[in-house]
């Protein structure tokens, strides 16, 4: 079966690895809360984000907004 998976093309994989991410995600949400549950939640939303291909974007976003925010910080 692992050899199927990694014949898949790249694409491929990371969109297996989204789904299956998202719905440990979905099954986590419906366990009691406690701090593993919220620990792994964190790691596969995370993940999740990463799959989809969300980090980048949102790291390169959050890193222009705090430049800008503290230049004005600065010159204030």
């Amino acid at each position: 079966m692992f050899e199927k998976y990694m014949s898949l093309p790249p694409i491929g994989r990371r969109a297996i690895l989204a789904v299956v991410l998202f719905l440990i995600c979905i099954v986590d949400a419906a366990l009691p809360k406690c701090g593993l549950t919220d620990f792994i939640f964190a790691v596969c939303i995370s993940a999740w984000f990463w799959a989809i291909g969300l980090v980048r974007p949102t790291l390169l976003f959050l890193y222009y907004l705090l430049r800008v925010v503290f230049r004005y910080q600065i010159y204030k």
